[in-house]
């Protein structure tokens, strides 16, 4: 059996999405920002199917729902009131935003407080995507900053590279992807490499549409390109990850990484703010952390709590060691890595530069 693909805009009706088949194709990833002017919640659902069978070349998802957080974020925003007054700046981090609508409704939550006394920054991992493809072709390949191949598109067939089709439904896809990114993919990124002036690139914003809005006309709104094995490269009052901290994605060791470069970027004082949970409307377990004396004091628990929750509470700040004493080296070796989006200057911008 044969498994087609979504591979242009035409494509993206009732006609070619919907029913039990049709609902099972890949959608080629540069059509995301082709949704733009679809009603928003066709929009939404369409874009959320994309990114629900996507996944990064770390292996995680980045599937995401309109309003996920709800309740969890009114309990969370409380916390947040109780420890920062209403008249101070706070320095807000969402980390492993996906395409930013959940990033997006914290926000909206916080700045009914802080108003724009709140600097808030999201960031995932791989926001921001690239189209290579010979001039004139309609067949191309979609690759991350570190161009890693992720996804292959030769109409009418769109190939996931990480998580693709399973291999015993559909063998014939799986030959003809591997056929492909030998005879294709490679020798195109090869001839890429090479500058062949016949190849071109184009980025792609994984972003939603009210994300891109948001950085493009609110000052005190960023998305940001950040791996939470990476060393932190700013400060924060608060830091939110959510459905990020998970043991189905990373083992325990790289998980303590992650919660180390969350306590070094955190001041005194701050909170940490973090959960999962499966979609929209389902209960969170998570918690909400306070840094208080070198360590994450837990102040409020939801559901069963985080599933790292004993990682989180063995940090300890320790000079020399885990401790903030190596913030300032970390960072600066980390700024020079960290790439912002900006909705109105094209390409890449280093975070802290101006548009």
């Amino acid at each position: 059996m044969f498994k087609f693909g979504i591979h242009k805009r035409e494509q993206l009706t009732p006609d070619h999405l919907e029913g039990f088949f049709r609902a099972r194709k890949f959608i080629a990833l540069d059509l995301y920002n082709a949704l733009d002017d679809y009603p928003p919640g066709d929009r939404d659902r369409i874009q959320g199917r994309m990114l629900r069978r996507f996944s990064n070349q770390n292996g995680t998802f980045k599937n995401t729902y309109v309003r996920r957080f709800e309740d969890f974020d009114i309990l969370a925003a409380n916390s947040v009131r109780s420890a920062f007054p209403a008249n101070r700046e706070i320095r807000v981090h969402d980390i492993g935003a996906s395409d930013g609508r959940t990033s997006c409704a914290f926000y909206d939550t916080l700045s009914g407080i802080y108003g724009p006394r709140l600097k808030f920054v999201a960031s995932d991992y791989a926001p921001f995507l690239y189209v290579v493809r010979r001039k004139n072709s309609t067949r191309r390949v979609i690759v991350d900053e570190r161009e890693n191949i992720l996804q292959i598109i030769t109409p009418p067939f769109v190939f996931n590279v990480i998580h693709p089709e399973k291999k015993l439904l559909y063998p014939f896809n799986h030959f003809i992807r591997y056929f492909v990114n030998r005879r294709y993919a490679r020798p195109l990124m090869l001839a890429y490499k090479a500058g062949e002036r016949d190849v071109e690139r184009s980025r792609v914003d994984l972003l939603c549409y009210e994300c891109r809005a948001n950085c493009a006309s609110k000052d005190n709104f960023r998305f940001i390109s950040y791996d939470i094995f990476s060393p932190p490269t700013e400060r924060f009052d608060v830091i939110r990850a959510m459905n990020v901290l998970n043991l189905i994605y990373f083992s325990r060791e790289d998980l303590m990484k992650a919660v180390t470069n969350i306590f070094l970027s955190l001041e005194e004082g701050g909170l940490f703010i973090t959960g999962s949970n499966l979609e929209a409307g389902t209960r969170v377990n998570g918690g909400i952390y306070k840094k208080s004396g070198g360590r994450l004091e837990k102040l409020e628990g939801s559901g069963n709590g985080s599933q790292v929750d004993d990682l989180i509470q063995a940090i300890r700040d320790t000079p020399g060691e885990t401790g903030c004493d190596a913030y300032e080296e970390q960072e600066a070796g980390a700024l020079k890595h960290t790439k912002e989006y900006s909705a109105s200057t094209p390409g890449w911008r280093k975070a802290g530069a101006k548009s």
